[in-house]
């Protein structure tokens, strides 16, 4: 298997964990078809994406982020439809959304710098695995947890706050991408790798904020009772 492929193939992990462990333990409240559509769809967004933004010099923080606005916009602007207004399942396919885009992002990525930057001579060792993990593991969450919250956004009414809310928590995060991509280029990788590592505690905080806080806040009492009852009486 080539190496640009293997790389392309690891920018897919962590998605693969949120949406089984995040996603998987809340199946009972949302709709299984609807959320799987979210992620193709997503899929589909972060292809174009992550194309468009290879004509953006994310060296430059203010181009990052008018690809950043475009990003989040455009998981707004499909959130606010009126299948998911108002509706407290519009937090997961968010979610879905965000993740799926955050993802293929990551792996157009993977292939430009594969292709045009690296060239034939990319060796997979372990720095460069580690490497595009890392940046799969920030875009990926990040992206997922400003989904997740604009759908909550939707789920309460509360369009433009939380849109604010998702492209502020973006907007830092894509400083911190800046930094790693300009010291990706000066060769300086012990930095780039430190600023990722503190990308991936600051992704971690945000998935954590969903999981702990925005996810159980988007679930009616009432569905959850009715949820909690149907697994205790499948118990007995």
């Amino acid at each position: 298997m080539e190496p640009i492929t293997v790389l392309g193939l690891i920018s897919f992990i962590p998605a693969i964990v949120i949406l089984y462990f995040v996603l998987g333990e809340f199946e009972a409240y949302f709709k299984d078809n609807k959320a799987f559509f979210m992620i193709i769809l997503g899929l589909g967004l972060g292809m174009a994406l992550g194309f468009v933004s290879l004509f953006f010099d994310l060296l430059d923080f203010l181009e990052a982020l008018l690809v950043i606005a475009l990003i989040e916009v455009i998981k707004f602007f499909i959130l606010f439809q009126r299948p998911f207004r108002l509706n407290h399942d519009s937090t997961f396919y968010g979610l879905a959304l965000g993740t799926g885009i955050g993802a293929m992002v990551v792996f157009v990525y993977s292939y430009a710098v594969g292709t045009f930057w690296i060239g034939e001579d990319i060796l997979l060792d372990l720095r460069t695995g580690l490497f595009f993990f890392l940046i799969s593991y920030n875009y990926t969450l990040v992206n997922g947890g400003t989904g997740a919250i604009i759908g909550y956004g939707s789920y309460l009414g509360d369009f433009w706050l939380y849109l604010g809310k998702g492209f502020m928590i973006s907007g830092l995060h894509g400083l911190m991408m800046t930094m790693v991509w300009t010291w990706v280029v000066m060769e300086n990788f012990i930095g780039a790798f430190l600023v990722m590592i503190v990308g991936s505690v600051y992704a971690t905080a945000i998935l954590y904020y969903i999981y702990t806080k925005v996810i159980p806040e988007s679930i009616p009492k009432e569905l959850k009772e009715k949820v909690q009852k149907v697994e205790e009486d499948g118990k007995d």
